[in-house]
């Protein structure tokens, strides 16, 4: 077996759950337009994991990939060939699962399957909608070899100088608020203004690139720096969510500060990432070898099926249990669900075409 970065193994096991409690959550309070709390104890429950998971999860799985793929070290071609193999043709088989399943239990009509069916492969269906993250990391993919080059030849003093570029962009979701739309040459005819070059979750790729080269903490500095900021960024959250639910009328304002591109964000997942960067060694382990490695290597393929699964647990548990037992219960039954799944398909002649 090739050589394993173990605590990155440990990052897609975690996050990957991260992410179903995400939507678990979402289940109660939100329909992507509109929000709504069914109780007070609902709503601290989802406060309670929201400020934790939603500003972190998709960084980590970002963090992981760019800690691994840059600079790319081969060529181009050879480059696109393998990650497009393993992300792009697994998405192409769910997209028109995603448009036509959910009719057969009832969450949309045949004429919505049809018109859901012929866009499909244009952009993601409705109850597809966690795959944007996919076509995310498909453009991220498309630029590593055009910054790699760059990446080798960029001195520490410089990467921190785009670092804090990349960062000063993650305000304007409140500079925008305190000085207007638009900003910076931005206008109707021209949405793509000075800072949108070095803007967006390209960012990710150049934290981890920075991790991976320069950070060379201590295991003892970065459990004194790192959980401390953990902690008093998921309070700003919580107090943030629990601010606007009062105020806002729309998902947008009430999540403004647990989405993925704001300094708070950032330092999250930072910290978070630095943190999983403490484990060492295990490989020997029978946890490590019949546990985390295949829900690591299974774990695209659970990202993709879940919310095919996790709709159908969140209505038993939600009539059965509270919000806080209702978001784990629904989040872990998934993902076991959806790791037997996946493992099981990997295992067929052409799995790897089917869950990456």
């Amino acid at each position: 077996m090739k050589q394993r970065i173990v605590f990155l193994d440990w990052l897609r096991v975690i996050a990957c759950l991260m992410v179903m409690i995400v939507h678990a959550c979402e289940c109660i309070y939100s329909n992507d337009y509109t929000f709504s709390f069914p109780s007070e104890s609902a709503k601290n429950a989802i406060f309670f994991y929201q400020s934790f998971v939603r500003p972190t999860a998709v960084p980590l799985f970002l963090m992981a990939s760019a800690f691994l793929l840059i600079p790319v070290k081969t060529d181009t071609i050879q480059f696109f060939k393998k990650r497009f193999t393993r992300v792009l043709i697994p998405l192409l088989v769910f997209l028109p699962l995603y448009a036509v399943l959910p009719t057969l239990w009832g969450a949309q009509t045949w004429a919505d399957a049809v018109q859901e069916l012929l866009h499909c492969y244009i952009n993601f269906p409705v109850s597809g909608s966690h795959l944007w993250f996919v076509y995310m990391l498909l453009g991220l993919y498309l630029i590593m070899p055009v910054i790699s080059p760059w990446l080798d030849k960029l001195s520490r003093k410089e990467e921190l100088i785009y670092l804090g570029i990349w960062l000063f962009t993650c305000t304007f979701y409140r500079l925008r608020q305190l000085i207007g739309d638009n900003i910076f040459g931005e206008c109707w005819w021209n949405p793509n203004a000075t800072f949108y070059y070095v803007s967006g979750f390209a960012g990710y790729l150049l934290l981890a690139h920075y991790i991976r080269v320069h950070v060379k903490w201590s295991k003892k500095k970065i459990v004194s720096s790192c959980l401390p900021l953990l902690a008093l960024l998921y309070a700003v959250c919580f107090f943030s969510a629990n601010y606007y639910s009062t105020r806002a009328t729309a998902p947008a304002v009430l999540e403004q500060d647990w989405q993925n591109l704001t300094p708070i964000a950032i330092s999250m997942s930072f910290a978070l990432f630095m943190l999983f960067t403490t484990i060492k060694g295990g490989t020997d382990s029978w946890l490590y070898h019949k546990v985390i490695l295949p829900i690591s290597t299974a774990s695209y393929g659970m990202y993709l099926m879940h919310m095919l699964i996790l709709p159908h647990w969140f209505g038993l548990y939600n009539t059965l249990l509270p919000a806080w037992l209702t978001i784990p219960a629904t989040a872990i039954s998934t993902y076991i669900c959806s790791f037997v799944i996946s493992w099981t398909i990997s295992k067929l002649p052409f799995g790897k075409y089917i869950v990456g």
